[in-house]
């Protein structure tokens, strides 16, 4: 993890507006896609994004444990935020797409207990981000941990 759990604690994020181009109908973070996990997103002083999500029960992978597929949506957008929140202010706000992503499963991740979502850029490099997330239970102990390489669109996709 990026920081001691005491500073997640002492500390309150502030929320992040959702102004990227080209993410109105996400399945992860659009607040319009009735279908979709309608992530919303706070950011620390220390640059860390986090999101918070009671997941549904058809959801589920084994029994009574999020599904791994899901699990890798909430870290690959809370990590896409942090990427995209590492750019420039005045340059574009075209979306940032993962080019890669590993993830490592710890422990279950249980339906029955809010999850928090948090993500931190390690590295930038060009026009490569590098970004690490954690997926915790609400006790704060990580159930997945991941590495992602963003990379910024050049252009609106068609």
């Amino acid at each position: 993890m990026k920081s001691e759990k005491t500073y997640y604690q002492v500390n309150q994020p502030e929320p992040v507006p959702m102004t990227r181009s080209g993410v109105g109908g996400c399945f992860g973070c659009s607040p319009s896609n009735d279908l979709g996990l309608q992530l919303q997103f706070t950011q620390y002083g220390d640059g860390t994004i986090e999101a918070r999500h009671q997941t549904a029960q058809h959801h589920c992978g084994f029994d009574t444990v999020i599904h791994g597929g899901i699990q890798a949506t909430l870290l690959d957008e809370v990590m896409g935020v942090a990427a995209q929140r590492s750019l420039p202010s005045d340059g574009s706000d075209l979306a940032c797409a993962t080019a890669e992503m590993h993830l490592e499963y710890l422990r279950p991740a249980f339906l029955a207990n809010e999850v928090i979502c948090r993500a931190w850029v390690t590295e930038i490099d060009g026009r490569d981000i590098y970004v690490e997330g954690a997926l915790l239970s609400a006790d704060a102990a990580p159930s997945t941990k991941a590495t992602s390489r963003w990379r910024q669109m050049r252009y609106e996709p068609t």
